[in-house]
């Protein structure tokens, strides 16, 4: 902070500029990175994004993690993970189809035997990972990868990378294999 304050009054509104312009530069410090820029070279990454899915997976209160979709303002979207050990700092702010800016996150490789994103690398909350619920208007929805159930009939799409399909469930199965 500087030594000296300024008060302006505009229409009976008194701020202090210097604690606005503070707040402001904060916020505005640093452009927020790109998803499709995530290469794994640097972890302190800032996101603007919107989570578009969200799920919770294990034993509640136990080995409870959530996983999440996020996509930023250019459609690009990567797999986040929220393991266990911090689950409880974030699972009653994370919503669907909220913004967020994101810090700080372990970058590793997204080579899981099931992934939901296309991307390269996915992203794990740490320590220090901060998030920030904002108002981002301008973030795309959701984006369905439909195939064709002939296509999924044939195999014919990326093994392992998981698709959306519209379809009714006829009949469950069970089957005991020994």
């Amino acid at each position: 902070h500087f030594g000296v304050r300024l008060w302006f009054r505009v229409r009976d509104f008194r701020f202090s500029v210097v604690e606005e312009l503070v707040v402001l530069s904060n916020f505005m410090a640093r452009i927020s990175d790109k998803i499709k820029s995530i290469d794994g070279s640097r972890e302190t990454l800032k996101l603007a994004v919107k989570v578009t899915d969200l799920w919770f997976v294990g034993t509640p209160n136990k080995s409870e993690q959530t996983k999440m979709v996020i996509v930023d303002s250019e459609g690009d979207q990567i797999h986040a993970v929220c393991k266990a050990d911090q689950l409880k700092s974030w699972k009653a702010d994370l919503k669907e189809n909220s913004t967020y800016v994101m810090h700080n996150f372990k970058v590793v490789k997204n080579d899981s035997q099931f992934r939901v994103c296309e991307h390269e690398y996915k992203l794990v909350f740490i320590g220090v990972t901060v998030v920030r619920e904002v108002d981002l208007h301008e973030l795309p929805f959701k984006e369905f990868r439909f195939v064709e159930i002939g296509n999924v009939v044939a195999r014919n799409f990326v093994a392992g990378l998981l698709v959306d399909i519209i379809g009714v469930v006829d009949q469950v199965l069970f089957q005991h294999v020994s």
